[in-house]
């Protein structure tokens, strides 16, 4: 794998610690539909029905979580999903530590892109942040406007890069919005075990990742960077 060129990137978990904002958007949901039906959820409910998102692959879990929480009633769901589309995610994420370090080593020997289910505003967080100058490709699903899994968005990156999925690898933390479908296009899929999609399930031996790490820092330590790199 020393012939990759090209190194792609999820924003939630490589590059953001989305936790908090998760957590607060519970809240904000559960007070949500408090407001519109009178039923009475808690934040623990609300998360263990994140998990089953998590568990069937539901490729948003903000939309399944509403709908189970509303079902039947579709136009509350719909309004409700509005109402979460402007929620200030970007402005409760956190940097992950050592990130600026990790890609201050990672540009200039591979190309970076990032693929991620975000709008504009999550890039203008990235760019305060001091992340977003490292990346050749800046652009989020909203300026595409497609959406992971969709392996089109991929490939939309890796056309902006003059790369080629085989010679490309994807950083992410979700293994059905990330692996699997880059390993749907021959690309080198790398898993981060962090946030709420750590213990998502492989359902295939053919969806394994080809690497698993930990934390950011792990990515230094896999051999087609850390020989590029001559650590």
């Amino acid at each position: 794998m020393d012939d990759i060129t090209t190194i792609l990137f999820d924003v939630g978990g490589p590059l953001v610690n989305d936790d908090p904002a998760i957590d607060a958007w519970h809240e904000h949901l559960r007070q949500l539909v408090l407001d519109r039906t009178g039923q009475e959820f808690s934040t623990a409910d609300i998360g263990a029905i994140m998990e089953q998102s998590i568990a069937c692959y539901a490729p948003s879990f903000i939309s399944f979580v509403i709908w189970q929480m509303v079902r039947p009633n579709k136009n509350l769901f719909y309004e409700l999903r509005r109402e979460c589309d402007r929620f200030p995610f970007e402005k409760l994420v956190e940097p992950v530590p050592g990130v600026i370090d990790i890609l201050k080593q990672l540009k200039g020997h591979f190309k970076l892109g990032i693929v991620a289910n975000q709008n504009s505003a999550m890039g203008r967080t990235l760019e305060e942040m001091g992340i977003l100058s490292f990346f050749d490709s800046k652009m989020m699903s909203e300026d595409l406007r497609l959406a992971k899994p969709d392996t089109r968005i991929f490939l939309a990156v890796l056309q902006s890069l003059g790369s080629r999925p085989e010679e490309a690898a994807m950083i992410g933390d979700r293994q059905d919005n990330d692996i699997v479908p880059a390993k749907s296009l021959k690309m080198t899929a790398v898993r981060l075990l962090v946030g709420p999609h750590r213990h998502q399930a492989v359902r295939y031996p053919r969806e394994e990742p080809d690497h698993t790490i930990q934390n950011l820092s792990g990515l230094l330590d896999i051999p087609f960077i850390s020989n590029k790199l001559n650590l």
